[in-house]
């Protein structure tokens, strides 16, 4: 399971790069934060596979943990921009 979870650690890694290439960081963030997109997106990669282990089985673990890391890369640094402007 060590090498299943580099694998998801990998997509969430690869998915995040995405983000940032396509410049889905949010403009109110400055310049140095892209680790903090590179970390949300291993994070979410990592715990994706775990879930997708849970209730899917080993076979799709892999295609949960890109679709949630895809959808964590791009909508957590929304909301955290969204809940600072509220506060």
């Amino acid at each position: 399971m060590l090498w299943s979870s580099l694998l998801w650690l990998v997509i969430g890694l690869a998915s995040a790069l995405v983000c940032l290439a396509a410049r889905l960081r949010p403009a109110i963030w400055p310049g140095s934060s892209w680790w903090i997109v590179l970390a949300i997106g291993a994070v979410s990669g990592c715990l994706g596979g775990w879930l997708g282990v849970w209730l899917f089985g080993r076979l799709f673990a892999p295609f949960a943990a890109l679709w949630i890391a895809i959808l964590a890369s791009l909508l957590i640094p929304r909301m955290v921009v969204f809940l600072r402007q509220k506060v």
